[in-house]
């Protein structure tokens, strides 16, 4: 069965202005159309209540109806900060891990997140593969499968989400052994807390060249310095964090289209987790105690540059796309309403913020044919939120309805098994 959903309000992820009393008809979990008010929005609406009995019709008209949102940086499983860790760890860890990755990632779409990007993890591919066959409701998965680091290196002691790779030649059989397990993208992970870079050019260089060759994307964990120019220069689609760029980094992402996914949410909440490990480490529990508490001055550091490297980012006219990467315990999974209210809050713009949630992700991940924006052809992922978000970006927390391939997911069909196998 068709649908046409009646929009109070449009907001498509062109960037263009909102139109009012837009109608979106989708058909087979596509977009079938868009109209407007000056396309005869309401005359089709109503020859198709007498001409099409079978196309249902949603009123939506007290809402505001955006695309999808996507975040752009999640690990679906992590476990390895919980105080429970050992039980992730044993010879039916992975059970545990794909039940902890089937809340999360319903969460996510609770909040009108249809699409997320895993940049690895132990049980993303299954936990992928799981959502397409209705098993469990979710938002969307791209994977990088596991991520790729030196030995020793950041991510390293993921128990089963980094595969450790050295020398140019090892390093692109690890690429080749993620596309081989059915990874959508590669991750590549080359700086920690410290001002040294872990891979060397020549390592880089050949994972982003494999990657390419295959026709893969590439996003890089590169937070400081020299590590961002290496990856840059590599020439990775996207840096994830960014937190000390320079102006001549930003000026060579902006050149050449590399894309920031800067995760401020992430930084913020570990600044804040270290000031009060610092002031009561015993106090701060195992992790905060042995991590925070240990690299604490970095965090608090970071932090307190985020906006200032935001707004020099925004300036530059990188492209930005909306990520969390947030994995403390006690900390709700993907806290995305608070990293867009960041990219308000520091200039950025409503608009440009949607843009960011939305069509700029859908260009970074490699997806702008089918996702990102409310257009004929594309996948039917859209959110209806109450409120104008154009005037409150909070507003986007007020999710009445989500709707991924074309099917209602947010509120949750009821019963949900009678889906099971279709």
């Amino acid at each position: 069965m068709a649908e046409l959903y009646r929009c109070g309000t449009l907001i498509d992820g062109k960037g263009g202005p909102p139109v009012k009393n837009a109608a979106v008809l989708v058909d087979s979990g596509r977009i079938a159309g868009v109209l407007g008010p000056g396309d005869g929005a309401t005359e089709f609406i109503a020859k198709l209540s007498d001409e099409r009995p079978d196309i249902k019709v949603v009123d939506l008209g007290g809402y505001t109806v955006l695309p999808g949102l996507i975040d752009m940086h999640v690990h679906v499983d992590y476990w390895y900060s919980h105080p429970n860790r050992a039980e992730y760890e044993d010879e039916t860890g992975d059970a545990m891990a794909a039940c902890l990755a089937a809340r999360n990632i319903r969460s996510t779409l609770e909040k009108g997140i249809t699409t997320v990007r895993d940049l690895a993890s132990g049980v993303g591919l299954k936990m992928r593969r799981a959502v397409e066959l209705g098993y469990v409701p979710g938002s969307r998965i791209f994977t990088s499968a596991k991520g790729i680091s030196m030995t020793g290196g950041h991510g390293s002691d993921g128990y089963k989400s980094c595969r450790e790779a050295d020398g140019p030649e090892e390093v692109r059989k690890a690429v080749r052994e993620q596309i081989k397990a059915g990874a959508n993208l590669i991750k590549i992970l080359t700086s920690h807390r410290s001002e040294h870079p872990e891979y060397r050019q020549e390592e880089l260089d050949a994972g982003v060249d494999e990657a390419h060759r295959r026709g893969y994307w590439v996003a890089c964990h590169a937070a400081i310095m020299p590590s961002c120019k290496m990856a840059v220069l590599a020439g990775v689609d996207t840096i994830e964090h960014g937190t000390h760029l320079t102006d001549e980094v930003r000026e060579m992402m902006a050149e050449r289209g590399v894309y920031l996914i800067p995760t401020m949410i992430a930084y913020h909440t570990m600044a804040k987790l270290a000031r009060k490990a610092k002031e009561d480490p015993e106090g701060a529990g195992d992790f905060r105690r042995e991590f925070l508490a240990k690299h604490a001055d970095w965090w608090i550091r970071t932090g307190d540059m985020l906006e200032s490297q935001f707004r020099k980012a925004a300036a530059a006219g990188i492209k930005m796309a909306v990520g969390t990467d947030l994995v403390v315990p006690d900390v709700e999974f993907s806290p995305y309403h608070e990293e867009i209210e960041f990219f308000v809050e520091y200039g950025y713009g409503e608009m440009n913020t949607i843009c960011a949630a939305t069509r700029v992700a859908a260009e970074a991940l490699g997806k702008a044919d089918d996702l990102g924006t409310i257009e004929k052809g594309k996948i039917a992922d859209f959110i209806a939120v109450e409120g104008d978000p154009l005037q409150d970006i909070k507003a986007l927390r007020n999710v009445k309805l989500v709707v991924k391939d074309g099917r209602v997911e947010v509120p949750a069909p009821v019963p949900y098994y009678t889906r099971w196998g279709k």
